[in-house]
């Protein structure tokens, strides 16, 4: 599979950084964070986290969703044949707030209206699971991330991307490294075309592993999960234990994030960071400029 054309000179640039530089980009950003307003409806929505999104495939038009097992049998067949379609497409899995259509919605807010299509076929995603990345984000959740797991069928959709469409959201999955997952088993709800090789996004910052071992998302189903799982709000508790004292919650830790991140500090970030464990099965190939 053909890797999507990326043209940006700046994207490239801060894909193509080794994770030395990255660290350095990122604790600059962070630490650069102006002094936010913490409200209730803040941490609400990181504790919300991946946030709402259809149980089943759907095309997504600007911000109107449509599902496909509410349409036409001979539209939603044609749509099913996305990948032969006259503009390029690239599955990119989404398995956090990308298969949510108000985030995405939003991300591609940016394209013009007639570039912002998207058919995203949900179904499940055999020997991964979904945990977060050992860091929280700027907005205070602590993002989905990837990781193997023998034996479960983790929720998860394909987005069929047009390479503008892959681009933003590149721009916009500022602690992830993009890669390909080859030889993967992805089982669509719909009677779509298989898949055995899709793009992806990988954290940067590794899977948050503060035992040793994967902890998952409760937010995204599973079948024959083996790792424990924990809500937004459980993860957030510990990641704030780890850089703020035993007594932080998710609460003191968002608020920090928003009103003084320098009370998170370059120490309590670290902590976090050190609970990563990288992504890279033998079956992944990140993206090189």
């Amino acid at each position: 599979m053909d890797w999507p054309p990326i043209a940006e000179p700046l994207l490239l640039e801060r894909l193509g950084m080794d994770d030395d530089a990255f660290l350095a980009f990122i604790v600059q950003a962070f630490g650069s964070l102006p002094a936010r307003r913490f409200t209730p409806e803040v941490l609400a929505t990181a504790l919300a986290y991946p946030w709402e999104r259809p149980e089943r495939s759907y095309l997504l038009t600007g911000e109107t969703v449509e599902l496909l097992d509410d349409l036409e049998p001979e539209r939603r067949d044609a749509l099913l044949q996305v990948r032969h379609g006259a503009t390029p497409r690239y599955p990119l899995l989404a398995f956090g707030s990308n298969g949510a259509p108000s985030t995405l919605a939003r991300k591609l807010a940016h394209l013009p209206e007639d570039a912002r299509r998207v058919l995203v076929l949900a179904g499940e995603l055999h020997g991964f699971d979904v945990g977060v990345s050992s860091h929280p984000t700027a907005y205070g959740a602590m993002p989905a991330s990837l990781f193997e797991s023998p034996g479960t069928a983790v929720r998860g959709a394909i987005l069929w991307v047009s390479a503008a469409q892959l681009t933003q959201l590149c721009w916009t999955e500022i602690g992830y490294r993009l890669g390909r997952l080859d030889g993967v088993a992805f089982v669509c709800d719909q009677p779509a075309e298989p898949v055995d090789a899709v793009f992806a996004f990988a954290a940067r910052q590794g899977t948050f592993c503060p035992d040793g071992e994967p902890l998952a998302l409760a937010g995204i189903p599973a079948r024959g999960r083996t790792a424990p799982a924990l809500t937004q709000e459980e993860l957030l508790d510990r990641a704030a234990r780890l850089a703020l004292g035993r007594s932080a919650t998710a609460e003191v830790l968002v608020r920090a994030i928003f009103e003084d991140i320098g009370r998170l500090g370059e120490e309590g970030s670290r902590r976090i960071r050190a609970a990563g464990r990288p992504f890279a099965p033998a079956t992944w190939t990140p993206f090189t400029p």
